[in-house]
């Protein structure tokens, strides 16, 4: 036997060959330093529906209040139906509102330091509820309302009752059932009658019991009916059969695997998906096309002729390292495949569309379908969803060599259908039809397997039964189809979800803590009384004309912020030496100082005693608000400047223990590869896959430096922060097309933010693509965004009108426009980072020594700096239009974010720039990360000599 052999079989000696098994729901838990305890468990079961309620306690043991972030990853046949927040000892159930809406409300709230709460749909089938404060040595209460759906099996509808509680959580469990529990199936405690059906208590822990209750032996359907005349029909189709099979004929000799092999991945146990490729594809020679996926899709040809072959192409992929990010937008079907094999949990991490094939069938495979709605998109050409963890092996293995049970058969016309999965389910078919308007029962074509072919059969919905969980589904699955074209639908999502509180990707779930609140932000909350509608549809009347008035008031502020650059850029600025003149001047104010504290003295010792004593007090303050000459700069070397303008750029010692290894790395293989071990101990915190990442780039491996730092979209995928920190990397790395598709992503993320539409713009500046940056500068300038982002329409403004000087777009709209024209200086510096919340300053000091800051914000030789950025993400920018030769330095100042948790610091992005606002404009720029409270912190210097030009000397040391 060769080793690859049994390398292979040692890794496959685990098979699951004993029937099925059952998927443990994933567990809820909270990011942060907060605890979390369960106090109450309760289930509604009715049919095939089920709703469990859970009371969660968050406890924050420290001495400060923190904002927790309750992570709530759930199974294919879940979704979250709603939560509510303690406020003021009583739990208020959360509304629907439009995401971006409910984030700047949720934003709006939490820096007033009250009481919000903001649950939003993360990748996959993922939701994070946010909850601020949770008072220091304090907690808040928080209720959880999850909705599943049974399996079909022989006893009829089967709950399993996993709550999915925090790690340790222990609770008395209560259930009620509106019809009476069958013996078969069931393994919860005994169940009794009750005033509302049967009822059953016991004690949740890591058994979880199960609950059959009694389903029709033929189709099931329910329905929902509104006052607007919208019509839903629900319709569950078992397969009547389940372990029945019919072979579809030759097996395929070209088959494609799709092999999943992304950060996601690590840790997870693949035996099942190995074992069941190999008894797919062993006894018969096969063409395999392997695409695996991470940051990119690598693909290559196998040929498998011999069991030796099969078992050496199994320990390859048993093999291979997960890491990066997924990549499913890049792949596409081989178009030569009979038979496709997509071994992923569905969720793609990297930015873009997911073409499914047109042709051959599509299984996904894994333990855990972390995202029901892609796999479903994946097998809408044929095939089926394998949950491994619940699909015994014999089962999975014959849905792949035989036609489905049942399968959907959906046309064109068809549109008004949306099923689970488009074949057979947990034993059923299961799908929904919404009209806007009531018709006859709608009818689902399906096909049956049955010798000599599939024979298609058309199922009526028609029932008078009616259930508001039906509602739900149906809405749910509508909305996840609607996702698949998310930039088309997002007005359509929006309205779904606030309709009917599917949390999906325009819709959020909100809790805000007095009526006061939801006045202001013109939502509607649950229960509100006519007086309350009353007002907030009155606030919704008159913020439509606030908003209108907002952009004229826009348009003034513009002017008169850049009348004021264009005041300052015509002033003359010195550019002699004044620190002769500063000494002269600290030495007369130094005398006078001392004159007036002996005169001070003289006065108090002739005051008689009880006399009032004079505001020394106030004129200290007074003194202190003067303005003061710039502090002695430090000697320098007068020796000559080169004859070019340099900069030298360098990096920020971090104190993480990994760091002293990352800095002694010289070669990149052997980092990577020491990096493999590190990420067991530290692969949860996104800073360490960006130093690993930093120090890779350095080292001159692109490809593996790609790789490490797109793991930060597999731990925040929908982190605007997060994409970008990467963005801002993969630009330095000139990684462009990367960086641009995440920017993409980040601006339909936040179009609340100015900032999401400056840094795609800045990244858009090449020829080809410049008049979009123009535009989209131009809806920077334009638009009235919150007060917190100061001066980011006149810095926008700026750096349009430079933009054009070098875009080939038309200037006549800009002629005679003092708008938009340009104001061309010799030297410019900005600041950006990629936190929110966050308190980042630059210093600028000059050959005179002088630091211009925010506090300081003009030098004696004309350099200026924009207004201090407080609670965004920057921009910060100084200016120098007629820059006088010499050294300057640069440092940025942390003093702290709200937000600076996961990432433990936060990432700054500086960029120089000489001859802005002229054809020639050059720029350098660095990314680095910064630790809260570090103080002023070096990012670079460079040299100004006259008539130079920008060369840029990087320093290569380690973080």
């Amino acid at each position: 036997m060769t080793s690859a052999t049994m390398l292979c079989r040692l890794a496959l000696a685990s098979s699951l060959l004993a029937g099925a098994a059952h998927a443990a729901t994933p567990r809820i838990r909270a990011d942060g330093d907060v605890q979390l305890a369960t106090t109450r468990l309760e289930w509604t079961l009715d049919g095939p529906f089920a709703l469990r309620r859970i009371e969660l306690v968050i406890r924050n043991p420290h001495d400060r209040p923190l904002e927790a972030m309750v992570q709530l990853p759930l199974a294919a046949d879940e979704r979250l139906h709603g939560y509510a927040l303690d406020v003021e000892g009583v739990l208020r159930d959360a509304v629907p509102v439009e995401r971006i809406q409910a984030r700047a409300a949720f934003e709006d709230t939490l820096r007033r330091r009250v009481d919000p709460a903001l649950a939003e749909k993360d990748a996959g089938n993922r939701y994070g509820i946010r909850v601020f404060p949770v008072p220091a040595h304090g907690e808040r209460r928080l209720r959880i309302d999850v909705a599943s759906l049974a399996t079909r099996e022989a006893c009829g509808w089967r709950h399993r009752l996993d709550a999915g509680l925090p790690t340790g959580g222990k609770v008395q469990a209560r259930a009620t059932a509106t019809t009476r529990p069958l013996t078969a199936g069931t393994t919860a405690a005994a169940w009794h009658k009750a005033a509302d059906g049967y009822a059953a208590a016991w004690q949740a822990g890591a058994d979880a019991p199960a609950v059959c209750l009694a389903a029709p032996l033929e189709d099931a359907a329910f329905r929902a009916d509104f006052d607007d005349g919208l019509q839903m029909h629900w319709l569950e189709v078992p397969a009547r059969n389940p372990a029945f099979s019919l072979a579809t004929g030759t097996p395929p000799a070209r088959v494609e695997v799709v092999w999943d092999a992304s950060y996601s991945m690590l840790g997870v146990d693949r035996t099942a998906e190995l074992e069941l490729l190999s008894r797919h594809l062993r006894g018969r020679p096969v063409e395999v096309t392997l695409s695996v996926l991470r940051e990119t899709v690598q693909r290559r040809y196998v040929r498998i002729a011999t069991p030796a072959e099969l078992d050496r192409f199994l320990a390859e992929l048993a093999a291979e390292q997960p890491d990066g990010a997924t990549a499913l937008p890049d792949w596409r079907a081989d178009p030569q495949a009979e038979q496709i094999l997509v071994f992923s949990d569905g969720v793609a991490t990297l930015p873009g569309a997911v073409e499914p094939a047109a042709g051959a069938p599509v299984f996904v495979i894994a333990r855990h379908i972390a995202d029901p709605a892609m796999a479903r998109l994946l097998t809408r050409s044929g095939g089926q969803v394998l949950d491994l963890s619940t699909l015994p092996p014999e089962r999975a293995l014959q849905a792949l060599r035989a036609m489905p049970l049942l399968q959907a058969r959906l046309s064109p016309m068809d549109g008004g259908w949306h099923v689970e999965h488009y074949a057979v389910n947990s034993g059923a078919l299961r799908a929904c039809h919404v009209a806007p308007q009531p018709e006859e029962a709608p009818s689902l074509k399906i096909a049956h397997a049955a010798p000599g072919g599939a024979r298609v059969h058309a199922h009526s919905a028609a029932t008078k039964r009616t259930s508001p969980l039906a509602a739900f589904w149906c809405a749910t699955w509508q909305a996840e189809d609607l996702e698949a074209q998310p930039g088309r639908n997002r007005a359509a999502l929006a309205a779904l979800g606030e309709r009917f509180g599917v949390a999906n990707r325009e819709t959020s779930l909100l809790v805000l803590e007095s009526d006061d609140d939801y006045v202001r932000f013109g939502i509607l909350p649950p229960q509100a009384d006519a007086a309350l509608r009353d007002r907030i549809l009155r606030q919704r009347g008159q913020a439509e004309a606030r908003r209108a008035a907002a952009w004229a008031e826009n348009r003034e502020a513009i002017q008169r912020g850049w009348q004021a650059r264009m005041e300052w850029w015509n002033r003359p600025f010195p550019k002699d030496d004044p620190r002769p003149r500063w000494a002269e001047q600290r030495k007369r104010e130094e005398a006078e100082r001392l004159r007036a504290q002996r005169q001070e003295a003289r006065e108090l010792r002739a005051m008689p005693a009880g006399a009032p004593v004079p505001m020394v007090a106030e004129a200290a303050a007074a003194d202190a608000m003067a303005p003061s000459p710039p502090p002695a700069p430090p000697t320098a070397d007068a020796g000559a400047t080169p004859s070019v303008i340099g900069m030298q750029l360098q990096a920020v010692t971090m104190d993480s223990p990994y760091v002293a290894e990352l800095r002694t790395a010289q070669a990149a293989d052997a980092l990577y590869a020491r990096y493999l071990d590190l990420r067991t101990q530290y692969g949860q915190s996104p800073a360490f896959h960006f130093d690993v990442a930093q120090r890779l780039f350095e080292l001159g491996d692109a490809t593996l430096g790609w790789r490490v730092l797109s793991n930060l979209l597999e731990l925040l995928p929908n982190d605007p922060s997060s994409l970008r920190l990467v963005a801002y990397r993969l630009q330095e790395a000139g990684m462009q097309a990367q960086a641009v598709a995440l920017l993409r992503k980040i601006r339909d993320l936040s179009p609340d933010e100015p900032q999401s539409f400056r840094d795609l713009a800045l990244a858009l500046r090449a020829p080809d693509t410049c008049r979009e940056a123009v535009d989209l500068l131009d809806h920077v300038v334009e638009t009235p965004w919150s007060p917190r982002f100061a001066d980011i329409g006149v810095i926008a403004l700026a750096e349009r009108n430079d933009l054009r000087t070098r875009c080939p777009v038309d200037a006549a709209a800009d002629a005679g426009d003092p708008l938009r024209q340009p104001l061309p200086v010799g030297l410019r510096v900005t600041l950006r980072w990629d936190l929110d919340d966050t308190d980042i300053d630059l210093h600028v000091t000059d050959p005179n020594g002088e630091e211009v800051y925010y506090s300081h914000r003009e030098s004696y030789q004309g350099g200026a700096i924009s207004r201090d950025f407080t609670a965004g993400y920057g921009p910060e920018e100084f200016v120098l239009r007629a820059p006088k030769p010499g050294e300057y330095r640069v440092a940025v100042h942390y003093y702290g974010s709200r937000l600076a948790k996961l990432s433990r610091g936060a990432t700054v992005n500086v960029a120089l720039q000489t001859g802005f606002g002229t054809p020639g404009m050059r720029e350098a720029s660095i990314s680095l990360r910064l630790l809260e409270q570090s103080g002023n912190v070096a990012v670079g210097s460079f040299v100004v000599q006259p008539g130079g030009r920008l060369q840029v000397v990087e320093d290569k040391a380690s973080p």
